[in-house]
């Protein structure tokens, strides 16, 4: 369990092999663009991402969907732990990129297992970090979906990655298409946007790889 912040961070690898026989975790792999679960179906549950990366997906009542968080190695996901109302349309987890993930009961969070490991409260402490966590990029992302145009959108994203990642010059953590999706807006529109602030020098894109030519200039 390698990641800055992950469930089981302070949790050594016997401790964690005895905690998931008392939590009776179920590990899973899934394929690209396999649907992991819904929200829905399992209200009571929680993913632990052992390798790979995975989107949760709102898809609206128009059938439009937009990305919420895109997840990777170490990430935890599930109803009980989300910061997201489920009223205005259905929640998914959708693989991206071949993924393990080892789901357990969220009860197991909150209570104490009857063998009273002295490790549980470190777990329940990762967790309501990994909460914390998770309402910052909500508020990143509302952040970015509160701007009214796509150029708007895109200026303010690329300029919380700069920041996350220390440099003007940064990677997209997934596809242009998978951006559009993320950002809301229609990636054909979105690329002419692109396209134009390339031509107006306030940036440089190679792929996935965006410069900020000057990061003031909006």
């Amino acid at each position: 369990m390698n990641t800055a912040i992950s469930l089981f961070d302070g949790i050594s690898k016997e401790e964690y092999d005895r905690m998931m026989v008392c939590f009776q975790a179920v590990t899973r792999t899934y394929e690209p663009e396999e649907t992991i679960c819904f929200y829905s179906d399992h209200p009571d549950r929680i993913g632990y991402l052992i390798d790979g990366e995975a989107a949760i997906i709102r898809t609206h009542y128009d059938g439009r969907q937009t990305i919420l968080e895109y997840l990777k190695a170490g990430d935890v996901f599930g109803s009980a732990l989300s910061a997201v109302s489920q009223a205005s349309g259905a929640l998914q987890v959708v693989c991206t990129k071949k993924c393990t993930i080892q789901f357990i009961n969220y009860e197991h969070l909150t209570k104490r297992c009857s063998n009273a490991c002295a490790f549980h409260s470190r777990l329940v402490s990762n967790a309501l970090e990994l909460i914390s966590k998770k309402a910052i990029s909500l508020s990143e992302h509302l952040e970015v979906l509160s701007q009214r145009t796509t150029r708007d959108k895109l200026l303010c994203y690329f300029h919380q990655q700069a920041t996350a990642q220390h440099s003007d010059t940064f990677r997209l953590p997934f596809s242009l298409s998978t951006l559009a999706d993320y950002l809301s807006v229609d990636r054909s529109a979105m690329m002419r946007e692109i396209k134009k602030l390339k031509e107006e020098g306030i940036l440089i894109s190679n792929r996935k790889t965006i410069t900020l030519v000057d990061p003031q200039k909006n």
